[in-house]
């Protein structure tokens, strides 16, 4: 295993929600922009901010839902989608948890992450609902805190470097910690900033990319200074197994790929022309692909395991551009995405002019071709898609009554005006959030400031 210092995923133990009081204090920044803020003081696992259970259970008016059985209680809330209206239930209802486990609910709708742990579900008519804050764990420092991704009910959190009077450390990253937002579990990864190595962990590989023009150098044990815009995850990890996480890192214009699995002390780190520029990350059939979005090309990462965690093994450039005679290839910036959707790899292309999006389609890869295979398709099945800075997501719209067949664009890093819905089915286009988006584009509010919103997929 790695060894130079730094922690290797330690689970740090679960607190209890804080109160209000209790929170630390945040300097302003473009969160105290977003508006709609409910004070209310319910988390979304139920339980109210302050106070104890049973001086809850002891307000006025409470009684009459406190024993309502479960199992009408469960047949309640299969008619409430949204993670905050089933909070709101749980939060007077002594039976829940039994009306839960009893009744198979469906997923809740999606929810939006804003700055300083803000949280706006998605709603049935696919708008967002009132923003409610949750404290954020008593183990995770408040102040600077972004959320970079983002997996089933765990969140990618980072904060800013300490160590500001080092010009090298200035503008990067210092703590990265992984959040469950409901169970309220923390662990921390190892530290964003090393400018120390053990000489006798540390290796260096240089891959050449099968179809590329230049090499990736892999690194263990190295120095490195990371900003992290993107981290996608393996797998959960509830799941139990050695699941890895992927990050895209930007600082002073150096471009990398960091990874890191549950024991290593530090972060393995790849760089690379082929992977230099802002990434799209997704790990689809045992592999890691890595799209670098403006330039429109495909990467995959086979890694395996050895005596340091895991390495990666091999790379391969497995799409280089979009297919000839495309309409809006030559006119203006293309942007694209990636998501997992029912089994498949999709390609998400926004065509611009200017500031102004002119069109969007959605390719099926069929990576079993070199260079991939590319299908357009005009339709989810009914599903839904969430385009944000911390990645791609799909939900079942269907089961919700809520309107299927669209993409939701939110602003991120490389794109901070896109806030707008479009529909497979038509190609329209319509704003989205834009009162509560609007700070994203403020001319007085430096980019590099801003803390994107980032798409979680509650499971309960």
């Amino acid at each position: 295993m790695d060894s130079g210092g730094g922690n290797s995923g330690e689970l740090l133990d679960e607190m209890p929600p804080c109160s209000s009081d209790q929170e630390a204090p945040r300097r302003r920044s473009v969160a105290a922009m977003v508006s709609g803020c409910d004070g209310s003081g319910v988390m979304f696992d139920g339980m109210p901010q302050t106070g104890s259970r049973s001086e809850f259970d002891a307000g006025a008016g409470v009684s009459l839902w406190a024993g309502l059985q479960a199992d009408i209680l469960g047949v309640v809330l299969r008619f409430l989608p949204c993670l905050a209206d089933r909070a709101s239930v749980r939060s007077v209802c002594r039976h829940w948890r039994a009306a839960a486990q009893g009744h198979l609910l469906p997923p809740p709708l999606p929810i939006l992450v804003l700055p300083e742990f803000k949280f706006s579900s998605l709603s049935e008519k696919g708008e967002l609902m009132p923003v409610r804050r949750v404290p954020v764990p008593k183990e995770v420092p408040a102040d600077g805190l972004r959320c970079v991704g983002s997996f089933d009910g765990w969140l990618v959190a980072v904060t800013p470097s300490k160590d500001c009077s080092d010009r090298f450390y200035r503008d990067a990253d210092g703590e990265c910690f992984l959040v469950n937002a409901f169970s309220r579990k923390v662990i921390r990864l190892p530290q964003l900033c090393n400018m120390h190595y053990n000489p006798a962990y540390y290796s260096i590989k240089i891959l050449p990319v099968v179809n590329g023009i230049c090499d990736v150098h892999f690194g263990a044990n190295e120095t490195y200074k990371l900003s992290l815009c993107q981290v996608a995850l393996s797998d959960s990890p509830d799941s139990g197994s050695k699941y890895i996480v992927a990050a895209n890192s930007e600082h002073k214009c150096a471009s990398v790929l960091a990874l890191w699995q549950p024991g290593m002390m530090l972060w393995h780190v790849c760089s690379g022309f082929d992977i230099d520029g802002p990434k799209d990350l997704a790990f689809y059939q045992g592999k890691l692909y890595v799209l670098v979005r403006f330039r429109t090309s495909l990467l995959t990462f086979e890694l395996d395991e050895d005596d340091r965690g895991f390495m990666v093994s091999r790379v391969e450039l497995c799409l280089r551009e979009l297919p000839c005679n495309h309409p809006f290839q030559e006119s203006g910036p293309v942007y694209s995405n990636m998501v997992v959707w029912r089994g498949e790899l999709l390609l998400i292309i926004r065509y611009y002019t200017d500031e102004q999006v002119l069109k969007v389609q959605v390719f099926a890869l069929d990576v079993n071709m070199n260079p991939c295979g590319l299908s357009e398709i005009h339709s989810f099945n009914g599903d839904c898609i969430l385009v944000g800075s911390g990645g791609c997501k799909s939900f079942p719209a269907g089961l919700h009554g809520v309107e299927g067949d669209l993409i939701y664009f939110v602003p991120d890093d490389w794109e901070p005006y896109d806030s707008f819905v479009y529909s497979m089915r038509d190609g329209r286009m319509r704003p989205f959030a834009a009162k509560l988006l609007a700070c994203y584009s403020k001319s007085d509010v430096p980019q590099k400031n801003l803390n994107f919103p980032v798409w979680l997929l509650p499971s309960a």
